[in-house]
């Protein structure tokens, strides 16, 4: 059995010799802070009805790719997909990313959103659905939406 200083020193040997930040919660990581800052401006963009906004988000060569749907190619043809969408009742959208992983001027985000739609005549409805995102850095740094495809959660997820 170990004496309790030959403890005490390997535990401080471990400490003392470990990679900084061994053991302290990891710092944000800036690709996903400016990824999360643009899905809660997407978000706030398509509860007020703001299309444009919301197309503005993306690349100009950027593809979406709907549920049961063809490609949506374009900036253009993007903001009539969301303006169908809003149009139909969509009234709010929130995005919650579980990750994101980044290399050079691509960044792959995952999650999950909740899409609230009040139909013209009908109750209420909540549709969640799971995503994955290419975001693609611009010339000015910011990032934008360069593949975005979803699909439903079966109604038993939560």
């Amino acid at each position: 059995m170990r004496s309790f200083p030959s403890t005490v020193l390997a535990v401080f040997s471990l400490l003392a010799f470990s990679p900084p930040g061994f053991g302290q919660p990891a710092k944000s990581d800036p690709v996903r802070v400016a990824i999360e800052k643009q899905n809660a401006a997407f978000s706030a963009a398509f509860g007020r009805g703001d299309m444009a906004a919301v197309a503005r988000a993306y690349a100009e060569d950027a593809i979406a790719f709907p549920p049961d749907s063809e490609m949506v190619r374009g900036r253009p043809a993007i903001e009539a997909l969301w303006k169908g969408l809003h149009d139909a009742g969509g009234k709010a959208i929130t995005l919650t990313t579980a990750d994101v992983h980044s290399s050079g001027s691509l960044a792959a985000e995952t999650g999950t959103a909740i899409l609230t739609i009040q139909p013209p005549s009908g109750a209420e409805q909540s549709q969640r659905v799971k995503y994955v995102v290419v975001w693609k850095k611009q010339p000015d740094g910011t990032w934008k939406l360069y593949r975005d495809i979803w699909n439903a959660m079966p109604a038993s997820a939560k």
